[in-house]
């Protein structure tokens, strides 16, 4: 075997690793926006910014090594970019099964993952918008006017709260 498709195979294997990392964070993510526990987010999204770090680059280092094989084996460039696709094409047989097992879990995992990341930023945002109308309301019963005893409305105070109730399961 030739020992670019060893380094190759050795890099999709870390590289799907770091993925794996990420969306096993992503998992994490999700719970800590269930449970509004901002700490363990903002630890979860600096964990994650590392591994992105480390993937991108094993992803250079990857399309790098591929480049150096597209010189060294003498495959045509079809495109001015290589793609994953184009070069298992160009491979031999067996050179391209036992790498091609190892791009298509990349690509499931990276599909994955950017579904994830996908539900995350809609379970933020949406979070985010009822926390928005909840402190929009909560200002506009503050300047409501309120009836006193003496028939003068006065302006809320501190001790006049208005009620609000919340669906805290939304």
């Amino acid at each position: 075997m030739l020992d670019w498709v060893e380094s190759l195979r050795s890099l999709f294997t870390n590289e799907i690793d770091c993925y794996k990392r990420l969306l096993e964070l992503e998992g994490k993510k999700r719970a800590s926006i269930h449970s509004a526990d901002g700490k363990s987010l903002e630890s979860y999204v600096k964990e994650s910014y590392h591994i992105m770090v480390e993937a991108s680059e094993l992803e250079r280092i990857r399309m790098k090594t591929i480049e150096d094989v597209y010189e060294k084996e003498k495959f045509t460039k079809d495109e001015s970019s290589i793609t994953l696709t184009s070069f298992l094409n160009q491979m031999d047989r067996e050179s391209n099964f036992k790498l091609k097992t190892f791009a298509l879990e990349l690509k499931k995992v990276v599909a994955d993952l950017k579904d994830a990341i996908i539900t995350n930023d809609k379970l933020l945002r949406t979070r985010k918008e009822f926390l928005q109308t909840t402190v929009d309301s909560l200002q506009e019963l503050s300047r409501e006017k309120v009836y006193t005893s003496h028939k003068q409305p006065t302006r809320r105070g501190q001790g006049q709260k208005g009620a609000i109730i919340l669906n805290a399961t939304a």
